[in-house]
């Protein structure tokens, strides 16, 4: 390694390892201080998790109703420098993170120490939403409606999102890209797409993204932390019969007059169903724990996994890059005025494609500005656990260059994987074993959709913008003959990539279907007062970043099982008038009501 790559390598090291010590004082410090003291140990709505989910329900919980209730969340709060943008990926395998991984992949994952993908997920106040790339896309609503299996109309979906966008989640427009952003849309253009809307649809565009004033935004930036319970792990549900009426915390136990909600997103709500006694009979027997209701949970894991990292080459520095964070007019710009290089995303234009000729898409391109190697091996390339031959020899050959990604995505997953728990201990991580690429047809569309980013870098746009392709052979498929078939597959094999997005392990469906876990309230089949409502319900991957579906649903979830069970309360001293054009209505009998 030349002279100056080691310094950059040391001058980086040495402000991530500063960082991480700022991470690790102030988590170890909250985590250390005197715990909340909770008002009751008894509440109408006990909600498990912090993220977009539990958040965005706890808020309309705070303003439209006069319910009680506590949020759990395991991790631990939040704190101003993390909602720097530009900061996200310094939270990824800190204290803030699950630090989840696969077990060992056969197909999967081979350029990864012990072939295995890391599974970031948030543990903190708020979950995933602080770790994410904030990207808001509604997707495809009739993937929506046939979750509900005609429960809801597509018109009632787009108003949930159209109430939750307006009302709720703090939406804006990308305040800072790279000359590459622009570079691509143009190229798009060149090779006939259109520009994509916040919907479903073929084509490119600036995402909107979760940020205001240039900060990160999540749902649980609505919430007041005298109605949360941080740093507390749930060991397992309560039963009596058939019926869920409170939670196991360490050293107490609170109660549920009216249901206890999980969420705790697509990892850790079929562990606490599990170690509860809800789930496989064969598993929770192998591990004496006893049975409450035997359902599939833990089955039927998906998540979108792509490839790309550092294919796209510039012999010149982009304006963003691994040293925009030492600048000091960049830091003046972002606190003085929520502009500049510090609230990048990380992706600054998202593509939907099909790799069938079909008007439906089948993949989605992340373009990222800035590639795994320009950190010089400082911290990217360890949260991804890129193992030492595959750096050596291929990402650590880039430093001379200005590496850039576009990251191709699979859609819809054939291959899908499950979650179950490993012992009796809530400690422990549950096993998670995705099963990348079991199904030979995910790596079939990702094949040509690697075809598709060639396309792009040879466009005329993007020749004239000095791109073209990295041609370093992938540690691993030199015997292949470079960017043929069998030479993508195996570099596929080995650059595997999840942008965590893992769903369906508790999945929504008709109460009779052996796949179903919730029904299409939200209630887990067959016990009383138990809801989930988070990733883990989504029967199958939406057609884009899954945040914006979560928010959706979770909505759903207020409206149908709580917002209508609180109709026709009014407040204490409050009398009811009939009154049909109130945004307040309520329902008691036939005639609506208004709270004065």
């Amino acid at each position: 390694m030349a002279p100056i790559y080691i310094f950059q390598y040391l001058i980086i090291s040495l402000c991530v390892q500063a960082f991480g010590v700022f991470v690790y004082i102030v988590y170890y410090t909250d985590f250390l201080l005197p715990t909340q003291v909770l008002e009751s140990k008894v509440y109408d709505y006990i909600i498990v998790g912090s993220g977009t989910a539990g958040s965005l329900i706890a808020h309309r919980l705070a303003t439209e109703t006069n319910y009680t209730f506590v949020v759990i969340e395991a991790g631990g709060a939040s704190n101003p420098l993390y909602e720097i943008p530009i900061l996200g990926p310094m939270l990824h395998g800190s204290p803030y993170d699950w630090q989840y991984e696969t077990i060992p992949q056969e197909n999967a994952c081979l350029a990864m120490e012990g072939n295995k993908c890391k599974l970031t997920q948030g543990k903190i106040f708020g979950g995933s939403a602080k770790l994410n790339n904030m990207i808001h896309i509604r997707g495809n609503i009739s993937h929506y409606v046939n979750w509900f299996h005609g429960a809801h109309s597509e018109s009632y979906i787009r108003q949930q999102f159209d109430f939750i966008e307006d009302n709720i989640i703090q939406l804006n427009k990308l305040r800072f890209t790279s000359q590459l952003s622009d570079y691509i849309l143009e190229a798009a253009k060149e090779l006939g797409y259109e520009e994509l809307n916040n919907e479903y649809k073929i084509g490119f565009g600036k995402p909107l993204v979760s940020q205001i004033n240039g900060k990160r935004w999540a749902t649980s930036d609505n919430v007041k932390q005298k109605h949360v319970l941080i740093n507390t792990v749930v060991e397992k549900l309560l039963f009596k019969k058939n019926r869920c009426y409170g939670i196991q915390l360490v050293n107490k136990k609170l109660f549920a007059r009216k249901g206890v909600i999980l969420s705790a997103g697509a990892f850790n709500s079929p562990k606490i169903l599990q170690l509860s006694g809800v789930g496989p009979a064969k598993l929770l027997q192998s591990l004496e724990i006893q049975l409450v209701q035997e359902l599939p949970v833990g089955k039927n894991l998906q998540d979108h996994i792509g490839t790309g990292l550092d294919l796209v080459l510039f012999n010149y520095s982009l304006s963003i890059n691994a040293f925009n964070f030492f600048n000091a007019l960049h830091v003046y710009n972002y606190f003085s005025q929520g502009k500049g290089p510090l609230t990048t995303t990380g992706c600054e234009v998202v593509g939907f494609v099909s790799t069938k000729s079909d008007t439906q898409p089948d993949i989605e391109l992340m373009v990222l500005p800035v590639g795994i190697s320009a950190d010089r091996g400082s911290h990217l390339r360890n949260i991804l656990r890129i193992n030492d031959e595959v750096w050596n020899n291929y990402f650590a050959k880039l430093f001379d260059k200005h590496a850039s990604t576009i990251l191709a995505l699979i859609l819809h997953t054939k291959s899908k994987g499950e979650v179950y728990i490993k012992s009796k201990n809530p400690y422990i991580p549950p096993l998670i074993d995705p099963k990348y690429f079991t199904d030979g047809e995910d790596v079939k569309i990702l094949v040509t959709a690697v075809k598709m980013i060639k396309e792009f870098i040879q466009t005329e746009k993007m020749k004239s913008f000095g791109a073209y392709l990295n041609e370093i052979p992938f540690p691993g498929c030199e015997g292949h003959k470079f960017f043929s078939d069998s030479y993508l597959e195996c570099y596929i094999r080995h650059l595997t990539l999840s942008v965590f997005h893992p769903i369906g392990t508790c999945s929504m469906g008709l109460p009779d279907n052996k796949n179903s876990v919730v029904d299409t309230s939200f209630k887990v089949i067959g016990l009383d007062n138990l809801y989930v409502v988070d990733a883990s319900v989504l029967p199958t991957l939406p057609s884009s970043n899954i945040n914006a579906a979560i928010a959706m649903m979770a909505s759903v979830f207020f409206d149908s099982q709580i917002k209508r069970k609180n109709i026709g309360q009014c407040h204490k001293r409050q009398r009811c008038f009939i009154n049909y054009l109130s945004k307040d209505m309520c329902l008691k009998g036939d005639i609506l009501l208004h709270c004065v």
